[in-house]
């Protein structure tokens, strides 16, 4: 399974390059994007995106991509999607400055679509913090729905915070699709 380079109406979706890690530093480096993912420390340094970057490619040995949301001024985001010899994880984040815009909902579609037809995935699995509700509106409005409350430790704030695990079935997702088309 090749990396992909995905075009939407507004974006561009590539894999990651050393050359993004200053836009990553800067963008998941605010705290009202940090304080949202699970894994992300705060203060965010080029170290860490460095770190995250080498691992990244490490994971891609076992089918994970890592695609930069590029909307032709550079990295805004990254969309992230687990293995898919696994139930995948569908990850995302989106620099502050472009919330509200809808390309987390555009890049997901388009993220989603590759994954589905480019490999045998049936389920995707993600989740949110019930205190983000624009994140989760956004796993709904990609078809996800609810699996759950889980608790989700947040690395930036140093708490273990409820959440919302939710899924998306592949026919589900390719029959909305279609009817969208």
């Amino acid at each position: 399974m090749s990396l992909p380079v995905i075009g939407t109406g507004r974006l561009e979706l590539r894999p990651v390059a050393s050359g993004d890690l200053d836009a990553i530093t800067e963008q998941i480096g605010e705290f009202a994007v940090a304080r949202m993912l699970s894994v992300v420390p705060h203060p965010y340094t080029l170290q860490d995106a460095q770190g995250w970057f080498e691992q990244s490619w490490v994971r891609q040995a076992d089918g994970a991509r890592n695609l930069a949301i590029d909307n032709g001024s550079g990295l805004i985001g990254v969309v992230s999607v687990g293995r898919p010899s696994e139930t995948p994880n569908f990850g995302y984040w989106l620099g502050k400055a472009f919330w509200g815009r809808g390309y987390m909902s555009e890049a997901g579609r388009a993220a989603l679509g590759w994954l589905f037809t480019a490999t045998e995935t049936q389920t995707v699995v993600s989740g949110a913090l019930d205190e983000n509700p624009a994140s989760l509106k956004v796993l709904s409005k990609l078809g996800f729905e609810n699996a759950g409350p889980y608790t989700l430790a947040i690395r930036s704030r140093g708490e273990d915070l409820p959440a919302t695990r939710m899924k998306l079935a592949r026919t589900a997702f390719l029959s909305a699709a279609g009817e969208a088309a």
